[in-house]
């Protein structure tokens, strides 16, 4: 009979980054963040957001950190919101 993995073990946190360029920002502005280890996958977005990046972290300090480093240091980047959630099973 399998056994369940213990949650507290498993926890796991999902993050997504959304981006807003500044005007004129050059469509190669991402591309540093292709070889980032902690960026999964990279979306151009509609509406509000001009792309979205999931990203794998740790845990929310470790998320704060991420932005303001690698993203919000692109001179392109005018604006992001952050929204993440910690996955229980």
């Amino acid at each position: 009979m399998a056994t369940l993995p213990d949650k507290k073990q498993d926890f796991q946190w999902g993050v997504w980054v959304w981006i807003k360029w500044k005007p004129g920002a050059p469509e190669g502005a991402w591309n540093h963040w292709k070889s980032l280890s902690e960026v999964k996958q990279a979306w151009s977005t509609s509406g509000q957001w001009d792309c979205a990046l999931w990203v794998d972290v740790q845990d929310p300090e470790a998320v704060e950190q991420f932005v303001w480093k690698e993203i919000r240091s692109n001179s392109w980047v005018e604006k992001t919101d952050t929204n993440w959630a910690k996955k229980w099973w």
